[in-house]
């Protein structure tokens, strides 16, 4: 009989298209698969891994069909399930987790999601918080979508919104662009893959504007700013690369990343950063201390200096710099062209560990400062991730949550060191946790614990029999 490891189940985020953004740990986790199994474009994005391998295909609106799938296969040897962007957003975890004979025993890989690597080709940064929202009903009814909507339109929250538009339905965008009102939006169609397009305009021309409109498809992210979003400027290329490395895990790291680095003359960053990198070039590492913005100001000082020589200098944020990174210091005082490379979010990284919390609409918070906010967040059905949460500020933030609502509490999670409680909001507040640094996860609606996963249903049951 084979061995367990024979039989694994791994969910892979592959990114938004291209190999550049295809993490280390996505590739190997395919590469190790006797059999794969994917919506057929998203396959055809992976074919360079796919020869010795069987595969198995299937059409839009068939995803049960292939969970059921990947499940049977696992009789026979181990299965990659693909997921584009990043399985957690609305990817493939919670389905292959509700289908999944031992979800305990499943492997969800987190990959660079589509909407963060948008805001980094286009220089865009969240500081505050950020609400993310998919504007097809076919699995969630509009009426929530429109409250979820309405809810981060009174306080101004930037918005990114999956599945704007197709062929069939198109009132739902402009819609939403009058309930966020008069705000600047980014347009993006087809990140990481070929012909690629970003542009920017406002609401009102885009409501305006058909032939704007007609621009937009199912491939495309519609991002309407709002409080919090540092606007900079960003290129393909330059010899100032500002280089989000994922979380902590050496596997989080992407392919543009590793060549970004291999080819720099001085790579600057925290010293847990550096470390991580450390097999990869052997480049001069530089770290530096005192408060965050003379830091950054040093480490660009210095950059500008490298690329005034001729060389490549590279610049560490952890996880992906457009969300609640340094970074944006960075743009904000850099006279040079900077290149932003994508990484995989914290917040992907911690979803992954606890299964599939928030397959749905979700929404990021930068810090644990307002509790009220979080609540009615996780109210309105979003799941909700506080970043940099103290143990005495778990309390307040769960107050007027549902006490039988899964969360998640993680601490250095893809470090060593790392620590995630994976409990009811009730049983997290009677634990009592402490400590610092901790990131707090409030799992989407409908969702449950098993096997000490969240399994969360995204709706596929009101639509398929299984």
């Amino acid at each position: 009989m084979p061995s367990e490891s024979r039989h694994k189940l791994s969910i892979v985020g592959i990114g938004p298209g291209s190999r550049e953004l295809r993490t280390a740990a996505a590739t190997r986790a395919i590469r190790l698969a006797d059999f794969v199994v994917g919506y057929k474009p998203y396959l055809e994005l992976i074919s360079d891994l796919l020869p010795g391998k069987q595969v198995f295909s299937s059409s839009m609106g068939k995803e049960v069909d292939r969970v059921s799938a990947a499940v049977d296969l696992q009789e026979r040897g181990s299965v990659a399930l693909v997921s584009s962007g990043d399985p957690n957003v609305y990817g493939m975890a919670g389905l292959g987790l509700e289908l999944a004979e031992r979800p305990s025993a499943v492997e969800i890989v987190p990959g660079v999601t589509s909407f963060t690597a948008a805001s980094c080709r286009a220089g865009l940064a969240f500081c505050e918080c950020v609400a993310v929202i998919s504007l097809s009903d076919l699995l969630t009814p509009w009426p929530q979508i429109e409250g979820r909507l309405r809810l981060a339109a009174e306080t101004q929250m930037p918005v990114a919104l999956y599945n704007p538009k197709s062929k069939r339905r198109d009132w739902q965008l402009l819609h939403a662009l009058d309930i966020c009102g008069s705000r600047d939006v980014l347009v993006a169609k087809n990140i990481g893959r070929e012909a690629e397009e970003i542009f920017c305009t406002s609401s009102e021309k885009l409501m305006e504007e058909e032939s704007l409109r007609e621009r937009i498809n199912m491939t495309s992210l519609v991002i309407i700013l709002g409080r919090g979003v540092f606007r900079g400027s960003a290129c393909r290329e330059a010899a100032i690369n500002l280089v989000g490395i994922g979380p902590g895990d050496y596997g989080n790291l992407t392919q543009e990343a590793h060549s970004i680095l291999r080819a720099s003359q001085k790579i600057y960053g925290a010293q847990r950063y550096l470390q991580l990198i450390g097999d990869i070039t052997s480049a001069q590492k530089v770290t530096h201390s005192g408060p965050c913005p003379e830091r950054m100001a040093a480490r660009l000082k210095e950059a500008v200096q490298v690329a005034g020589a001729g060389g490549k200098a590279s610049i560490l944020t952890g996880g992906d710099p457009s969300i609640f990174s340094s970074g944006w210091r960075i743009l904000d005082q850099a006279a040079l062209p900077v290149h932003i490379s994508p990484g995989v979010s914290a917040f992907s990284s911690v979803a992954a560990r606890a299964g599939a919390p928030l397959v749905s609409d979700f929404a990021l918070l930068s810090s644990a400062h307002d509790p009220a906010r979080l609540c009615a967040l996780a109210g309105a059905g979003f799941a909700v991730v506080a970043y940099n949460v103290k143990g005495q500020e778990i309390a307040p933030l769960l107050e007027d949550v549902d006490p039988m609502r899964p969360v998640v509490l993680a601490q250095d999670v893809s470090r060593e060191g790392e620590n995630t409680m994976i409990l009811t909001a009730e049983d997290l507040l009677a634990a009592k946790p402490n400590g610092f640094r901790n990131t707090l996860l409030v799992a989407s609606a409908n969702s449950r614990i098993l096997e000490g996963r969240i399994i969360t249903k995204r709706g596929y049951e009101s639509k398929y029999c299984y």
